[in-house]
């Protein structure tokens, strides 16, 4: 049903949707009432079932129909739930099991068939000669009939036997069923396949020639036929397992290779595209699954840009803040300290002297906050002296400030300087890194290794803190605003490097960041 002008669905379909929903809820609470009062046909105690049905007033059905309403409840929980494990199986051995069941069903079929055909087919021959068989032995009987000679009656029956090796007997009746002669057959009966006896009379005498077939042949015959029908219906159905396999890998295989590329693009590689095989519906998945990481990477790229013009202006921000603090806020604290002492030393009022003291030592300690405060902006050895220095003197700070043991270890880097935004970032990861071990971990020991590789630089910032699930830890930082690593990972992923948290029980959090730079033109 088409919207109105303004988008809307008429009340018409509205009040549908509305009656099919109260219907999927009528027929729920329908079965789950019918369940209920099935379960009363169990329940020995009829009050405690009339109270279980309150405040619904009715009398309970007859136990038979209680009986099939609750093994038709089961049938559907049963097959509810078969159906759920159905879809649960993976596409590969739906598809296979569908080209086994198929296979299995019309060779079985097939062979059935074919079998009841030629078995019935045969058997109708079997009789046909036997029936020509009996005419012709009959028509040589009559005739020594008439010239009384039995024994060369049992002479005939005798050659007509050995002529045919379907024939298991022949019998020679007169009018009241009496044996007359007869002639066996010496091959073994089996005594499962009943003999078929043909009668046929002998000319216009009361005599009659009985003929017993035996089946045996044709049952042999059928059952070889059976049997390489069965052989090549195996054969047959192995092949088309094994092209349904080949069918199914070929089908399977992109979908599969889809949702490898999902997860890398879940874990950040938005340039990962899919191989686009062919124009059908997998090809057209394909193409989708391309044009929309290509939109992301795009979005992502634009983002990252946005990011690290961010995080330079903050930067930029918090050099100049430190500058000012330093330059201007210092000096001028600097100078109150100066003017201080010297009206400390002038003033002969002691009461004077002592608060003069005080506002000095308070001013002295404000100087001291102010630059601590420039240091944690933009400390200055970073920019002078290089990473190594800025951290081992940031770490030893630490150290005092919280009474916690800290390691600073360099290795191979050797006084090499990096870029300026490289080393700003391991100095920021370090740092962050330590005051989350010491603020929500409770660390006692925290060991900061730098570490010179052929491409970049690996920061590994380890704790023995008491740690938390890195599972997914992206998302439970969101949600509990603690923004700190999210912001690290993004300095280090603005950077190109990879960035990994890991935690081991009673190992505390061990933080992981690659990032590469190469030595600057210069150092």
């Amino acid at each position: 049903m088409l919207p109105n002008s303004d988008g809307r669905l008429p009340a018409s379909a509205v009040g549908q949707d509305a009656a099919c929903r109260q219907l999927d809820r009528t027929e729920a609470g329908i079965w789950n009432l019918l369940e209920v009062i099935a379960f009363c046909v169990e329940t020995p105690n009829q009050n405690r079932c009339r109270n279980v049905l309150s405040p619904v007033t009715i009398d309970l059905p007859p136990k038979p129909f209680l009986f099939t309403v609750r093994v038709v409840t089961r049938a559907r929980t049963f097959f509810k739930r078969l159906y759920t494990s159905l879809l649960s199986v993976p596409v590969f051995g739906k598809v296979m099991g569908i080209a086994l069941g198929m296979a299995v069903v019309l060779g079985g079929g097939m062979l059935w068939q074919i079998h009841r055909t030629w078995h019935g087919h045969l058997v109708h021959e079997l009789e046909l000669r036997g029936q020509k068989l009996a005419d012709e032995t009959g028509t040589h009987c009559a005739e020594l009939l008439r010239t009384g000679s039995m024994a060369g009656v049992a002479s005939e029956l005798r050659h007509s036997l050995e002529e045919s090796a379907d024939v298991a007997y022949l019998k020679l009746l007169d009018a009241k069923g009496i044996i007359l002669t007869e002639a066996q057959s010496s091959a073994k009966v089996v005594e499962t396949r009943p003999i078929r006896e043909l009668v046929s009379p002998i000319g216009q005498t009361t005599y009659r020639l009985v003929v017993g077939m035996n089946p045996a042949n044709v049952d042999e015959e059928v059952s070889w036929l059976t049997r390489r029908l069965a052989r090549l219906t195996a054969i047959i159905t192995l092949l088309g397992l094994f092209a349904a396999w080949g069918l199914t890998h070929i089908f399977v295989h992109p979908i599969l290779e889809l949702v490898a590329l999902t997860r890398l693009v879940k874990a950040g590689n938005y340039h990962a595209k899919a191989q686009v095989r062919a124009n059908d519906e997998v090809g057209e998945l394909a193409s989708a699954f391309n044009e929309m990481t290509a939109a992301i990477a795009e979005k992502e790229s634009a983002r990252q840009q946005l990011i690290g013009q961010v995080i330079h202006a903050g930067e930029e921000e918090r050099k100049r803040i430190a500058r000012e603090l330093h330059d201007h806020t210092g000096q001028a604290l600097t100078s109150q300290i100066a003017g201080l002492s010297a009206l400390e030393n002038k003033c002969d009022d002691e009461p004077c002297r002592r608060r003069l003291a005080e506002l000095r030592q308070q001013t002295e300690q404000m100087l001291a906050e102010v630059h601590d405060l420039s240091v944690a902006l933009r400390p200055a050895v970073l920019d002078d002296l290089g990473l190594m220095a800025a951290l081992e003197r940031h770490c030893r700070l630490f150290s005092r400030r919280q009474g916690v043991e800290v390691t600073c270890r360099d290795v191979g880097l050797d006084g090499q300087r990096l870029p300026s935004e490289v080393e700003l970032t391991i100095y920021r990861l370090v740092q962050e890194t330590l005051t989350n071990a010491v603020r929500h971990g409770q660390a006692t020991r925290v060991t900061a290794t730098i570490q010179r590789t052929a491409v970049g630089v690996l920061v590994t910032v380890e704790d023995n803190g008491s740690g938390f699930d890195t599972r997914d830890w992206q998302k439970r930082c969101s949600a509990g605003t603690h923004l700190g690593l999210l912001g690290l990972e993004e300095r280090v992923t603005l950077l190109g490097g990879f960035f990994r948290v890991e935690f081991v029980q009673g190992r505390g959090i061990t933080v992981f960041a690659d990032v590469p730079a190469k030595p600057e033109v210069g150092a």
